[in-house]
């Protein structure tokens, strides 16, 4: 119809360069008329790819259950839409050492790990030579190509800006069930506050929690004693907000009782009252990038590991003691 080769119809189809303007114009002109679309089966015969990529979630990473992991698959989503590619969701394998059906049945391009991969089933995937990238990792090394933010980074920044509202009595809540990003909050907040000779009560610094309800209890433990904190590190968002509800619930008046600062920046963190201050993470971009670095992998290219930058974003939780 448009009196092209196949080839030239390809090349249009596919977005890529080798056409004049003039046909481009003609070939995509007719495939809007006819509403045409190739052969997926063929395509994906011909090319030998199956045009999936598997999502591997677990259960603190789900993004049916928890906002951060819900935007970072919404960049995966749309990124993956672009090239053609559609997005199966499998949950980790409850032995944590084996992979999915979908690769060993050649159902799958790639693998995006949604949290930190465990050893012995990142070994296997190695060993398999199928192509993959963890998204929001805390491990170091180099075994497979990440994408993440800097959480000792971002933990150092939200205990400096409390200390800059004039806060030397600073707690902090994070998580144990990630031991790295355990390690690496817990060392940023504590390198912050001896920056500034600041005093590191013991009793503050040990409270971990899983979610909102967990965070609640830690933050009971925490405001109800006599030389309670005046500020609160959460190190996920879903955390501050547990732990604010607990602060209203002892009748403290927020922020200027207690003040809160998170890391992470979902939806609701903007919804809460007071608003929440926090160190935000575009989370949509992280997935983007992630899926950008597995068709890399796909192509046999060897994309480097990213941190993601970070960003400051204050609200009304976090009270100034004194200038």
């Amino acid at each position: 119809m448009a009196e092209v080769s196949v080839t030239a119809v390809s090349f249009v189809l596919n977005n890529k360069p080798g056409v004049s303007d003039e046909t481009r114009k003609r070939v995509q002109k007719i495939i809007d008329e006819t509403g045409f679309r190739p052969n997926l089966n063929s395509k994906k015969l011909l090319m030998n790819k199956s045009f999936n990529i598997c999502l591997m979630v677990n259960a603190f990473s789900s993004p049916f259950e928890d906002l951060f992991y819900f935007e970072v698959t919404r960049g995966i989503l749309s990124q993956s839409q672009k090239y053609g590619y559609t997005i199966t969701i499998a949950n980790l394998p409850a032995s944590r050492t084996e992979l999915p059906d979908i690769v060993y049945s050649g159902d799958t391009d790639g693998i995006i790990f949604m949290q930190d991969v465990p050893p012995k089933l990142m070994d296997k995937a190695i060993a398999c030579g199928i192509p993959c990238v963890v998204v929001d990792s805390h491990l170091g090394g180099d075994k497979i190509p990440s994408v993440a933010p800097d959480y000792r980074r971002a933990t150092e920044d939200a205990t400096e800006y409390l200390i800059r509202r004039g806060h030397e009595k600073i707690a902090i809540i994070t998580s144990e069930t990630v031991p790295d990003f355990y390690t690496q909050t817990l060392a940023g907040f504590k390198e912050t506050m001896k920056t500034h000779s600041l005093p590191i009560n013991p009793a503050f610094c040990g409270m971990t929690a899983t979610g909102e309800e967990t965070a609640y209890r830690a933050a009971r433990n925490l405001l109800s004693r006599e030389d309670r904190p005046t500020a609160i590190v959460c190190t996920v968002d879903s955390f501050a907000i547990g732990a604010m509800l607990c602060a209203k619930d002892l009748a403290l008046s927020l922020p200027r009782d207690v003040s809160f600062i998170g890391i992470d920046d979902i939806l609701l963190s903007r919804y809460i009252e007071p608003k929440l201050t926090t160190i935000g993470i575009d989370k949509v971009e992280m997935g983007a990038m992630a899926t950008d670095m597995l068709l890399q992998k796909i192509r046999g290219k060897n994309p480097e590991s990213r941190l993601l930058p970070m960003t400051l974003i204050e609200r009304d939780s976090v009270y100034t003691l004194k200038e």
